[in-house]
């Protein structure tokens, strides 16, 4: 396992953002405060991982919250 992060472009980290092992951050990803991404993870492009949330393998353009991360319901 790898201990480096690849981040692409325009992606946002919060205060707080913990990345583990080999993981993978696409374009225009959004990291909120303290979100925690697992190792050997791959965030997708568009993804917004919510304050605190875990960053599980979830299509691009999700948006996901809490600990363990689950989908944003839709209003």
């Amino acid at each position: 396992m790898s201990h480096d992060a690849r981040l692409g472009d325009r992606v946002t980290l919060g205060p707080g953002v913990l990345l583990a092992g080999g993981v993978v951050v696409d374009d225009d990803a959004v990291l909120g405060i303290g979100a925690v991404v697992l190792p050997d993870r791959r965030i997708g492009r568009g993804a917004v991982v919510g304050g605190g949330g875990g960053g599980p393998r979830r299509p691009r353009g999700t948006t996901v919250v809490g600990n363990p991360a689950r989908p944003l319901a839709p209003r």
